[in-house]
């Protein structure tokens, strides 16, 4: 098994990180948030960025 990431792997796995750096809730932007809140902030900002979606095989029209 070979444990080392191809180059489109190693840059995904940066940009991926260097996002969750930059985009990752802060305990400042949680204040006064309940969970839900906290919960929906985050999906928010993923979902903004393109990190989150809902994915339907291409079979079945995705």
């Amino acid at each position: 098994m070979d444990f080392n990431d191809s180059r489109e792997e190693a840059t995904f796995r940066n940009e991926a990180r260097e996002w969750l750096v930059a985009n990752a809730p802060t305990a400042a932007d949680l204040t006064g948030l309940d969970d839900m809140g906290q919960a929906k902030l985050w999906q928010k900002r993923k979902a903004d960025a393109g990190w989150a979606c809902i994915r339907w095989p291409k079979e079945y029209g995705g």
